[in-house]
């Protein structure tokens, strides 16, 4: 990774051991223990290497940090970035499991301490997960729906944000489709 992402994105994500803990997927494998052959392990690296910069222009451009609070979405609607209570919480609690399909690969995000988005990237989004989403939006949240964003693989981006707290989101470049033109 070069120096100045490197620095732009330790503002963004927790470092472990002194390195950028990336969220699932985003990290460039370690070649000595991978087990992919020289060809394989290259594309990998070159796909983590542009994914890492495509989260990080979008949560630059967003003002976001990313939160290991985060939760499920009713984390969205607290006033503190602390994980919800166990009994409601719809992902480590006893909560409803409702929105664990479309949950898949997911990022918490804080603007200025506070529960701002919710990124997340399954490999597909069915009927009920849409009906899902949308009752969050009656809740008061926004969600976009768009193309694989950073993830990639055939996923989906879903963002869900705060609207007071983050007043517009653009869904981030599809990182896929950046690592083939820049070949």
């Amino acid at each position: 990774m070069n120096r100045s992402l490197e620095i732009r994105a330790s503002k963004i994500f927790k470092k472990g051991q002194g390195e950028i803990l990336w969220p699932y997927g985003l990290a460039v494998p370690n070649q000595g223990r991978s087990q992919l052959s020289p060809e394989q392990y290259e594309e990998t690296a070159a796909h983590a290497r542009v994914a890492q910069q495509v989260i990080v222009d979008w949560a630059e451009d967003h003002g976001l940090r990313s939160s290991e609070s985060g939760c499920c979405p009713k984390w969205l609607m607290r006033n503190a970035s602390r994980q919800c209570e166990s009994d409601a919480c719809g992902k480590y609690g006893s909560g409803s499991r409702d929105d664990d399909s479309w949950l898949d690969h997911p990022v918490y995000w804080i603007k200025d301490g506070l529960p701002a988005a919710i990124t997340s990237a399954p490999y597909s989004v069915s009927e009920d997960d849409r009906r899902r989403i949308e009752q969050w939006k009656e809740s008061g949240l926004m969600a976009a729906f768009g193309e694989p964003g950073w993830y990639g693989f055939g996923t989906t981006q879903i963002v869900m944000w705060h609207p007071k707290r983050l007043t517009s989101v653009y869904l981030a470049e599809d990182a896929d489709r950046l690592l083939r033109h820049s070949k």
